[in-house]
């Protein structure tokens, strides 16, 4: 393959969450990689029945994303380092900002001293592609787009990546950010607070009203799983033009829109409270997709509808 040696080494760090199970196992399939997945595992059953003990060239390490000798152990000789790691999200960053500067900030920035110092190859941070940019005029938003974000959670994502400009100032340490809009689809957890989709699919589950902030017209682009990881696992390690590219389906569907498709999978009328609009929600965010599709040739492929479908039936099966 392409960009890789021999025996390419890979360290995924926050490998555990919905979006790091899925690239880890897309990881693993690329010939001769090995990967190490980096997490804090909370219990030790939780560790030792983990699935990916049974992928051969993967190997599970236990630690804490603010501790530097256990970055160092689990960085230690690999060339990529993908950063998924974040200790919040918009619901619980809006309630404690400090968190974000105390532990994703400072974590981050951490971690790339030690990608630095251990001559990592390249990073690769994922972003927000809706939270950095905030409420723009323009439909379609593009990488060339004024960042505009407005909560904590967003001021922390953007942070982050003018830091990984620092240390490529400083360093030469090589990085792609990806700003990645909305991914649902098997294995998303329907109990945390993020992601409209699985935060939907566990009130119908629960026979519960599902809450709508405003009247519904609020878009979001939505990118199925194995789209997202198939875009970011087939392109990571080649040359690129650009440093930041933005992940998403390139196109926009509202709430409203979204709950008609999600009746139609569940086949039933969904009930649904309408709420105020919280101050620091963006009303309307689709991601322009064209500098990475143009570069690379590759594109979602997964209808909003038949990702829904193929979520809802997983979950189903999973209870």
């Amino acid at each position: 393959m392409p960009g890789f040696s021999d025996s390419t080494r890979i360290t995924v760090i926050g490998a555990d969450g919905f979006i790091g199970r899925h690239l880890v196992q897309r990881l693993s399939m690329l010939p001769e990689t090995y990967v190490t997945v980096f997490d804090k595992y909370y219990s030790l059953d939780n560790f030792n029945s983990h699935p990916f003990h049974k992928l051969e060239n993967v190997n599970l390490l236990a630690g804490d994303f603010l501790s530097r000798t256990d970055l160092v152990t689990a960085i230690k000789g690999s060339e990529y380092v993908f950063h998924l790691v974040s200790t919040t999200n918009p619901a619980t960053s809006n309630k404690d900002p400090l968190m974000e500067i105390d532990t994703n900030i400072r974590g981050s920035v951490a971690l790339f001293g030690v990608c630095a110092d251990l001559g990592v190859k390249r990073i690769l941070f994922f972003s927000s592609g809706g939270t950095v940019y905030g409420n723009q005029e323009k439909v379609s938003i593009d990488e060339l787009t004024l960042t505009k974000p407005q909560s904590p959670y967003g001021i922390a994502k953007l942070t982050i990546e003018h830091y990984l400009r620092y240390y490529k100032a400083v360093s030469n340490l090589d990085y792609i950010v990806y700003r990645i809009a909305n991914p649902y689809g098997p294995g998303q957890p329907i109990n945390r607070k993020q992601g409209v989709i699985p935060i939907f699919m566990h009130n119908i589950i629960e026979g519960r009203p599902i809450s709508i902030y405003g009247n519904g017209e609020m878009v979001r682009d939505y990118i199925y799983i194995d789209d997202l990881i198939k875009m970011i696992a087939d392109t990571f390690y080649r040359k690129t033009k650009y440093v930041i590219y933005n992940l998403g389906n390139g196109y926009g569907t509202s709430i409203n829109e979204l709950i008609r498709a999600l009746e139609t999978c569940v086949n039933r009328k969904i009930q649904k409270n309408y709420l105020e609009v919280p101050d620091t929600f963006v009303q309307n965010s689709i991601l322009n997709i064209e500098r990475f599709t143009n570069e690379f040739g590759l594109h979602p492929e997964i209808s909003l509808i038949d990702g829904i479908r193929w979520t809802w039936e997983n979950l189903v099966d999973s209870l």
